[in-house]
């Protein structure tokens, strides 16, 4: 009997240090292109989501896809830590473009490595980052490959790339 009673013991140990005590961690779905809300409009035959608030911009990689093609329709004002659009492991792989609006008053911990973290095969244009917030160096793309970056500015330091960037 104690036998049993051990590997019950063992088997309810490896469970509960597995799944946290009982915790489980949800994770945002990723809505795909037919469930997002967002009004869009069509440019050069590209269909776009028109961001319009702070919390549409860091909806993108949480509940927004990756690879959606993004576009900003006014200024906007964030609030709290920025998170880096995109990872190694999931880069951001759409279009963003500023549309000559600006993102004001991002403020990025030292672990935000840049407005972007990771882009593949993209493109991120006319991005405008004013009176943002960070310590030491904070570039628009940390990491990209295959990625046209153009007009983008952060404190009105003007960053182009039209060569892939490769890391």
């Amino acid at each position: 009997m104690s036998k049993h009673i051990f590997i019950a013991f063992c088997c309810t140990s490896l469970l509960i240090f597995h799944t946290g005590c009982g915790a489980q961690v949800s994770q945002k779905p990723v809505l795909n292109d037919s469930e997002i809300t967002l009004d869009t409009t069509t440019v050069d035959g590209q269909e776009y989501y028109l961001l319009t608030t702070s919390e549409d911009l860091n909806a993108i990689g949480e509940i927004y896809p990756l690879s959606g093609n993004y576009m900003l329709a006014n200024d906007i004002t964030m609030s709290g830590e920025w998170t880096p659009i995109g990872n190694s492991e999931n880069p951001f792989t759409g279009i963003f473009d500023g549309n000559g609006y600006t993102i004001d008053s991002l403020m990025a911990t030292p672990e935000a490595n840049g407005f972007f973290g990771v882009a593949k095969d993209a493109v991120i244009r006319n991005v405008i980052l004013e009176n943002a917030n960070f310590d030491g160096f904070f570039p628009m793309v940390h990491h990209s490959t295959e990625t046209e970056i153009e007009g983008c500015s952060i404190n009105a330091e003007t960053q182009t790339q039209k060569e892939p960037k490769h890391l």
